[in-house]
């Protein structure tokens, strides 16, 4: 439904915009007015109609989809802006792949002293991670 900025590509489906949203909300959400954040939270993240969002906010459907497109276009801008979410994903990765190589060393025979420090860096990322989804909700 959200208009697409010309730098961001459109979501393939509704699912795949809700987590776009979901995830520039979490970074950006703060820079958006309380209405916005409302719309975008029930459109997406409760799966209201327009209909039920309109009569929510008291307004009509039509301006509900604007504010809704609007408000999607602001966090796309935010994002090619600062890039947050962008570069959140690449550590995340780096970390899971971390993590993938230092579950191989732990199930490894490797000396005693090896295998505790490999599994405490693997705890630490794990913590890593943990934290920035508590954090961020990503």
């Amino acid at each position: 439904l959200p208009m697409s900025m010309p730098h961001a590509p459109k979501p393939e489906n509704r699912l795949d915009a809700s987590v776009e949203m979901g995830t520039l909300n979490a970074f950006y959400g703060g820079l958006l007015t309380d209405r916005q954040r409302q719309a975008l939270r029930l459109y997406y993240e409760e799966d209201y109609s327009l209909g039920e969002i309109a009569e929510q906010l008291g307004c009509t459907r039509q301006s509900v989809h604007e504010l809704i497109a609007r408000s999607g276009e602001k966090l796309r801008a935010y994002e090619a802006a600062v890039g947050a979410a962008e570069r959140m994903r690449a550590v995340e990765k780096r970390l899971e792949a971390a993590q993938i190589l230092l579950q191989s060393l732990t199930q490894r025979s490797l000396p005693a002293e090896a295998q505790a420090e490999a599994a405490q860096a693997l705890r630490l990322i794990e913590q890593t991670i943990e934290q920035e989804e508590r954090d961020h909700g990503i």
